[in-house]
């Protein structure tokens, strides 16, 4: 199993990020919902959850946790879902996978209600960690992390918001996620180290975390 597999209960990391935008009777849509480790979280809340998911392994696992999931490449697989049936859309750590993000937004929009909001989360490569390996010389990609090499695309935060305005999103709420790798189960180093990180966010954030709906604009086309 790779990271994707497993819940992070950090504070203010992304999965609990994105927990925190749910409310108890909602619909969800869960793309790249894996073995279904959030998926679970999700219908604890009260919350219904459809997943879509390229592995197929994967998948199965998390068809305990969802009502249904779908298998295959969100950027081709016959989308079977009635238009406007979620509250929530999630692409958490998947835009950065896809050949084309816009199109595959452009995709999934449409089945979230007009009231529904889409939560992302996009790496930084602006971290500190990136930028002293460029000063090293050295740009390397590894199995998981901001170098991903499943990443297709690399975006700092401001390049992330370029990337959801061009998709048609209206970014009602933004913020980082925090490197916290020995913080883990500390509520209040996690918070601290929170507060830090939001001083110098493109050298502290491994993540950029919107909320965001469909624009005015682009809905109204």
């Amino acid at each position: 199993m790779g990271h994707y597999d497993a819940f992070d209960p950090t504070l203010y990391r992304t999965h609990m990020r994105a927990l925190a935008c749910l409310r108890p009777g909602q619909r969800v849509l869960e793309v790249g919902c894996s073995t279904g480790v959030l998926s679970e979280r999700i219908r604890a809340l009260g919350c219904t959850v459809v997943g879509i998911e390229q592995r197929a392994d994967a998948a199965e696992r998390a068809r305990a946790f969802c009502e249904s999931v779908l298998v295959g490449d969100v950027e081709r697989m016959p989308l079977a879902l009635p238009k406007g049936s979620f509250d929530v859309l999630l692409l958490l750590d998947v835009l950065e996978h896809l050949v084309d993000p816009v199109a595959a937004v452009a995709r999934l929009v449409p089945l979230v209600r007009d009231a529904g909001i889409v939560v992302v989360a996009l790496p930084n490569v602006a971290h500190w960690s990136i930028r002293g390996q460029l000063v090293r010389g050295r740009f390397e990609y590894v199995d998981s992390g901001i170098l991903d090499r499943t990443h297709l695309h690399l975006y700092t935060l401001r390049t992330a918001e370029r990337l959801l305005g061009s998709a048609g999103l209206e970014i009602l709420e933004k913020d980082i996620i925090p490197d916290t790798p020995f913080l883990r189960f500390r509520p209040r180093v996690a918070s601290l180290n929170y507060k830090i990180a939001r001083l110098l966010p493109n050298l502290l954030s491994t993540e950029s975390f919107f909320v965001t709906r469909p624009s005015r604009t682009a809905s109204s086309r």
